[in-house]
């Protein structure tokens, strides 16, 4: 590959997608399926971040359904697209240009289950949440920022290739 097709948001999007593989496998799958399929120690790396962010969400998608379908379609949507991203983005979007429109469709996704995320954790009543929940704004705030990443990341991709999908257009 030349140099003018690999660019450095190729390399920041070859190493999301390559994190977004085994942290959606071993962690995000923690709130939906039973507690017996996991290790004791990935257990823990659950529990240590559930109790720093009070993350309702996570702690049982089951008892948010709106928050199941979106860790539902992360399983089995979009587990198989980071395969392929991480692939594409390995060899750069310009020399893989048919990654560019899944793109678009994906970090347009992915912000807005953030964009969700963030107004569930700050308008919601948690005061009758069995499970940890943010007790206080600060709380709240922090939750938020557990998904920041997720939105900034996706928000350079998308840019990224809409402008990829403008000037192939224009070429």
């Amino acid at each position: 590959m030349t140099s003018s097709q690999h660019r450095g948001i190729d390399y920041l999007m070859f190493g999301y997608f390559l994190m977004q593989i085994p942290t959606t496998l071993l962690f995000d799958t923690q709130g939906v399926y039973p507690e017996w399929l996991y290790p004791s120690w990935l257990k823990a790396v659950r529990s240590h971040y559930l109790e720093s962010y009070r993350d309702p969400f996570l702690a049982d998608a089951w008892k948010h359904p709106w928050y199941l379908s979106i860790c539902l379609v992360e399983h089995f949507f979009e587990i198989p697209f980071f395969v392929w991203a991480t692939v594409c983005y390995y060899y750069g979007a310009k020399a893989r240009p048919q990654i560019i429109i899944p793109s678009i469709l994906y970090c347009s996704h992915t912000i807005t289950v953030v964009l969700s995320i963030w107004a569930m954790a700050l308008g919601s009543d948690f005061s009758h949440e069995t499970a940890l929940a943010p007790r206080n704004t600060a709380e709240r705030l922090k939750l938020c920022s557990a998904y920041l990443p997720f939105f900034i990341v996706p928000m350079i991709n998308l840019i990224d290739s809409i402008r990829l999908a403008w000037k192939a257009k224009s070429d």
